[in-house]
């Protein structure tokens, strides 16, 4: 009786160690999880953020890409007029001269 109660005991033992290396183990694995999680929203936020920050720069390509549409277009108009005075000015020059 007193061999069966023993090695009862060794197998409850057993058990019990067992039991709290699962435990231990399932902590850890928690510890492990609760860690990825938190890494995981960090990446989330960061990427949305990312994301956000190449729209606005996207959309500020844009505008600019359009202003300096507009510009050219002001500015192949100043020239044209640029080149319209000169040639008044020089048929003038000659106009001047011819008298």
């Amino acid at each position: 009786m007193n061999q069966v109660l023993g090695e009862k005991m060794q197998r409850l033992d057993a058990a019990k160690k067992k039991y709290q290396a699962t435990k231990e183990r399932l902590t850890s694995e928690k510890n492990a999880q609760d860690y990825l999680e938190r890494a995981n929203k960090v990446s989330e936020n960061d990427y949305k953020e990312s994301n956000n920050m190449l729209e606005e720069v996207d959309k500020e390509i844009r505008l600019q890409k359009e202003t300096l549409f507009k510009e050219s277009q002001k500015l192949f108009k100043l020239r044209a007029e640029q080149a319209n005075l000169i040639g008044d000015i020089s048929g003038t020059l000659s106009a001047s001269r011819n008298l």
